[in-house]
């Protein structure tokens, strides 16, 4: 049986703008939290305190990517039967614990590192999709790239800061409290991370407000809201999609875990420096966010889908075959540019290609697409930097650290030349509506 039309987002939800400046601020909080653990801190910790290789650190880490890939949408459905704001406020606080609880594990018990990484899966799969579907449920069509836009900048900020305040810290402790073994250092950033964690939770509680689902308000429940038949109906229509989020992410897996210890040893950097190198691109990004941001809903959301990931894609090909430090900055800069005129688009695109009854589902399903893939490039990655023998004669620079970042750079050039030929603005109607 048919559903009715999607009723307008935004009705009798209060002010729709404040709930999305609330959101975004969790996303910032949240993620600086999450990369500053997952990505800064756990691989230099990893490394250099418990001297566990490459290959372990990443593997170490794919449990975090396998739990929340899996995981975002079996809470994308839970969210849609329950509420966003249970799951946005539970993810942070489950991750207050296990920040606290790495740093009581011994070297030989790699099997905690491993349970305590899927615990913050557990806690990512259940806010993200949350909050993303909030948004959706909040704003009106024509304006979702723009309140997109608005979360990605915030999450894309943490991103950046998450290197500086992690190592930072860490450099920072070894100033203000010298004569301690030097791995003890490493310590600090977990502390910080708890912190944010915290501060996640609160802006949570205080400025996401308690809504029911979108096709929920008015207190009927919408017919056919919670059909499995309507939702399998909506993911087979985006079927590319689906792969495209797979290859998108399983080239930026293979890299997501050792760019800091990269950098890290190719050119020398502690680990406040490395941070500071992250402060260019997020200024480049920050200035590009708003009015890129919402170019999908001037241009159309899926050309802006294939230009932004096509600059992510070149531009991640420049960093490998022009080796230099101003290369680094301006190439990570575009990568991120690319990005904020890609991601805002590519989750409206998503958005209006389902019922919303389905939408939090639909929303965890690309998220579990593009977690499956991360979490294969991540072992993978981690492999290849470790034993690669990768030698190219006439790019002399390319050593066999290179492997995993040429592996990305292939897979964001695929991922573009999909999205060229699959994505499409015009879209069919929705399942449970008639072609007008």
């Amino acid at each position: 049986m048919s559903s009715p039309p999607e009723t307008p987002a935004g009705t009798g939800v209060g002010n729709p703008h404040r709930i999305v400046i609330s959101i975004a601020l969790v996303a910032g909080f949240a993620e600086l939290a999450y990369f500053l653990v997952n990505f800064s801190a756990m691989p230099v910790y990893l490394k250099y305190k418990m001297g566990y290789g490459e290959a372990s650190v990443t593997l170490i880490g794919a449990a975090f990517l396998i739990c929340e890939g899996l995981m975002k949408g079996p809470f994308g459905i839970l969210g849609d039967r329950i509420g966003r704001k249970r799951l946005i406020l539970a993810g942070p606080l489950v991750s207050v614990a296990t920040s606290l609880l790495t740093l009581a594990v011994q070297p030989h018990e790699w099997y905690f590192f491993v349970f305590l990484r899927v615990l913050d899966g557990l806690g990512a799969a259940a806010l993200w999709p949350a909050a993303l579907a909030m948004i959706a449920d909040v704003v009106p069509a024509e304006r979702r790239s723009q309140a997109m836009s608005m979360f990605n900048v915030t999450y894309l900020i943490g991103v950046a800061l998450a290197p500086m305040i992690g190592g930072g810290a860490n450099d920072l402790a070894r100033l203000l409290v010298p004569g301690l073994p030097d791995t003890a250092y490493y310590n600090t950033s977990f502390f910080v991370a708890c912190g944010l964690f915290i501060a996640t939770s609160v802006v949570a509680a205080w400025g996401v407000p308690s809504l029911p689902p979108h096709h929920l308000r008015g207190g009927e429940v919408v017919e056919g809201s919670l059909s499995v038949r309507a939702l399998v109906e909506s993911l087979r229509r985006i079927p590319q999609p689906l792969l495209m989020a797979f290859i998108t992410f399983f080239g930026i897996g293979q890299i997501m875990l050792l760019v800091k210890l990269f950098a890290m040893e190719a050119y020398g950097l502690s680990e406040t420096q490395f941070g500071a190198i992250q402060l260019v691109p997020a200024l480049v990004i920050a200035a590009a966010s708003i009015p890129l941001g919402t170019i999908g809903d001037r241009i159309g959301k899926a050309r802006a889908v294939r230009w932004g990931l096509g600059l992510c894609a070149f531009s991640m090909w420049a960093l490998i075959l022009l080796p230099n430090f101003v290369a680094l900055i301006i190439g990570g800069s575009l990568i991120g540019v690319g990005f904020v005129i890609a991601f805002p688009s590519w989750m409206a695109y998503i958005s209006e290609s389902c019922e919303p009854s389905q939408r939090g589902a639909v929303m965890g399903a690309v998220g579990t697409a593009q977690g499956a893939g991360a979490m294969a490039g991540a072992p993978l990655g981690g492999y290849l930097y470790e034993h690669s023998r990768l030698h190219v004669p006439f790019l002399p620079w390319i050593g066999p650290h290179y492997a995993p970042f040429i592996g990305c750079a292939a897979l964001l050039l695929a991922a573009w030349l999909l999205a060229l030929k699959t994505i499409r603005d015009t879209q069919t109607p929705r399942p449970g509506e008639q072609a007008s």
